[in-house]
């Protein structure tokens, strides 16, 4: 596993801890992540957001599965395709959002507050970039956005239909929706994965949303 040095001194100062230490991590932090949901067994929606708000694994976890070659393949392409104002939901550790920074593109972040959170917030403000941040824990998604990514997202979430619906209500016409993980990874190397228990191409449909040859891409139509 290759990791980017920027990020790798980040994390070394953020977290003042070695690198050697913080290799450790990104490897095993996927693993302990499953191990403290197996302990915690969240069962409702305000127990899944309680674990998401104290989980201090998931920014090793993130890190070290976005520097995945399929990852960064994927990542290159919703880069190619993002347009117009951005956002992010479930925008975890930024990376994202600094893609799109990066590419002049006006970005928001949005997640729950906690670990995560807090890791993105440090890193946009030591590196300069002035990207707007959603609180997820104190409130819904604001404002109205041509490109919306919910990448590895709706998995994790007890009931994703009310998720999808703000989020295409917030979509400009001809906005883009880029959401993975539809027919999510369920099994016990991944406890943290919910089954989707609704068809959620018709619901999307139903919504006014369009699909593209890319089987991540929705259009508003």
């Amino acid at each position: 596993m290759k990791i980017d040095n920027e990020i790798m001194e980040f994390l070394e100062k953020y977290y003042n801890l070695p690198r050697s230490k913080i290799r450790r991590l990104l490897r095993v932090g996927r693993g302990l992540s499953a191990d403290l949901w197996i302990c915690s067994n969240p069962k409702t929606e305000a127990e899944v957001k309680k674990f998401y708000e104290n989980n201090p694994f998931p920014v090793f976890s993130l890190i070290a599965w976005h520097h995945t070659p399929y990852q960064i393949n994927l990542r290159n392409e919703f880069t190619e395709l993002a347009r117009g104002s951005i956002l992010d939901y479930g925008g975890g550790v930024g990376e994202l959002c600094v893609r799109m920074h990066k590419k002049g593109l006006s970005v928001v972040y949005a997640d729950l507050q906690g670990p995560v959170f807090n890791f993105a917030r440090r890193f946009f403000r030591e590196h300069n970039m002035p990207i707007a941040m959603i609180n997820l824990s104190e409130g819904k998604i604001t404002g109205q956005y041509d490109t919306i990514f919910c990448i590895d997202v709706i998995e994790h979430i007890i009931n994703p239909q009310g998720i999808i619906k703000e989020m295409v209500l917030c979509l400009n016409p001809n906005g883009q929706l880029i959401v993975t993980a539809l027919e999510p990874d369920i099994s016990k190397n991944v406890p943290m994965h919910f089954e989707i228990t609704f068809d959620v191409e018709e619901y999307l449909y139903s919504l006014g949303m369009q699909k593209t040859s890319k089987p991540y891409l929705w259009v508003k139509r």
